[in-house]
Formats: C-alpha cells, structure tokens, sequence
C-alpha cells in the first residue's frame, strides 16, 4: 500500500510538473508563421490575393520590401514577414497586408508603439491593441499586436465601406493569431 501511494504522488508530481493538456497535445509541432495567417481567395468575401505574396526573413529582404522603415522592425526583433495585395472581384479596390513575426509579444508591442503617427484612434476589433489611422488623404490604415505578430491592413480607398472592408480583414487574421 505505501508503494502504491508513493506511486501515486511521483506520478501526480510528475505530471503537474510536466503537463499534458489536450492544447498542448495539439499545439505541438504546429508554428504559426505570418503566411499562414494570411485569407485565401474569397475568405473575406469577394476579395482574391492579386499576384504572389512576398516573404522576408532578414534585413536586406526587408529591406527589399519596405525600404527604410526596415531598420524599426529589425531593431525589435523583426524574424520574418509575409506581404500579399488583394482586389477586389470587381477589380475596383485594393488592400495591402502585412504581417510581422516578431518572436515575442514584448517585441511586438514595441514596434506597435514605435511605429504608429501617434494619432491613430484606439480600436478594439483585432489584437492586444489596435488603432486605425484616418490621416491619410486616399487611405486607412489599421495596426494591431497580437502574440509575437504586428499586423499592417492598409485599404487604398477613404469611405466608411473600405474602413469596414479594412476591419474584417484586421479581424479575421486576430482570429487566426488566437
């Protein structure tokens, strides 16, 4: 009987020490990368991925993409990006995604505080922390931070249509962040 119950309390510590959830079973061996974050064709309905999607996993491949303001994603633990155009199935309007694995949520938040114009307004659809930047003549642009990622929509047109066009996006990659 003492064996037993010693057993029993090596296997409780055991296993509280070490875990095993159902979650855990299924999070392992399954990395979020920012391509799969990205909609298919029509998930947000009506809009298609207009050409190939560009990937960086350095500086220089930032670089590449985004010019300059690469040096503000690097100098917070930028680890790769993915980058996709979608249109419109009437060919009228396009967005611009782009969404940044920055390996931590700390990493993250301080490139979601370093980059922002400072007079976006607060917006609690997507992420941690959200913003949509309204200053822009012909576009708006939401940022969010979520886990390790920051993610950019940009919709080239101002109507309160494209806002909302620009939001289910947003969203709908906060979604698949979890």
């Amino acid at each position: 009987m003492v064996k037993f119950i010693t057993f029993a309390l090596f296997s409780i510590l055991i296993f509280s020490l070490f875990g095993c959830s159902d979650s855990d079973s299924e999070n392992k061996g399954s990395i979020i990368t920012p391509m799969l974050l990205l909609p298919a064709d029509n998930d947000i309905s009506g809009w298609v991925s207009f050409g190939s999607y560009e990937e960086a996993n350095d500086y220089n491949s930032l670089y590449d993409i985004i010019g300059i303001d690469a040096q503000v994603y690097i100098d917070n633990g930028f680890l790769s990006g993915v980058f996709q155009q979608y249109i419109d199935s009437a060919g009228k309007g396009t967005i611009d995604i782009r969404i940044y694995d920055h390996g931590n949520e700390a990493n993250a938040s301080m490139t979601y505080s370093r980059i922002g114009s400072g007079i976006g307004i607060p917006w609690g659809g997507a992420g941690r922390e959200a913003r949509i930047d309204k200053t822009i003549v012909a576009s708006y642009i939401i940022e969010f931070w979520q886990k390790n990622f920051f993610v950019q929509v940009i919709i080239d047109e101002k109507t309160d249509e494209a806002l909302n066009i620009a939001k289910q996006f947003a969203s709908y990659i906060s979604k698949r962040i979890g």
